[in-house]
């Protein structure tokens, strides 16, 4: 009978040894196992990436081609007699005309890339793309119609109401989108009223 304690007591001591092994593969299973998440952060990590460039791209796209427009305007083969608007705004005047409309077309661009990556220029173009392509293409054509060689202020005021049309539009389509990029394209309005009262005073 002492043999078979003896043997009974060994084959315990196994089977507890046995399972605290198993408890311990259990528990580093447990501890390991959600950790490896494999190309998770990667492809996080890439999306950010591609979110960053595509705004970059919006922003400095419409800000160069709004400079260009008006380096263009100025660089513009001379008339024989200096256009009177262009006799009318001075250097200093146009160097802040074309400062406030490339900081009010970058906003924009802002506003109009974060109601694309809200999906709402391909579920409402209508009310998103087609105002942004209006007010950036009266914006573009304004410098070159009013301090071109063949100025013409009236038609500047033209592109004007059009800018503010065009942004007030926008405003409320990217916020119906994202009230932050609603809130984003109300500087585009005050910019287009501000820019019609210069255009104004170089009749």
């Amino acid at each position: 009978m002492a043999a078979a304690a003896h043997e009974a007591g060994i084959t315990h001591r196994v089977a507890a040894s046995g399972s605290r092994d198993d408890g311990a593969n259990d528990s580093a299973a447990a501890v390991s196992g959600p950790n490896k998440k494999p190309g998770g952060g990667g492809r996080a990590s890439s999306s950010s990436r591609r979110g960053l460039r595509s705004l970059a791209a919006a922003v400095s796209l419409s800000a160069a081609l709004t400079a260009l427009s008006f380096f263009a305007a100025s660089y513009s083969s001379p008339s024989p007699a200096p256009p009177k608007a262009a006799a009318t705004a001075s250097t200093t005047t146009v160097a802040m005309v074309r400062a406030g409309s490339v900081a009010s077309e970058a906003v924009l661009a802002l506003a109009a890339w974060m109601a694309w990556a809200e999906g709402g220029v391909h579920a409402r173009p209508a009310a998103t793309l087609l105002p942004y392509a209006a007010q950036l293409g009266a914006a573009l054509a304004w410098a070159p119609l009013v301090l071109g060689r063949h100025a013409a202020p009236r038609a500047g005021l033209a592109c004007c109401a059009a800018m503010a049309a065009a942004a007030v539009a926008c405003a409320r389509g990217f916020g119906a989108v994202n009230p932050v990029a609603g809130d984003l394209a109300k500087p585009a309005v005050a910019w287009a009223v501000i820019l019609a009262v210069v255009n104004y005073k170089m009749l």
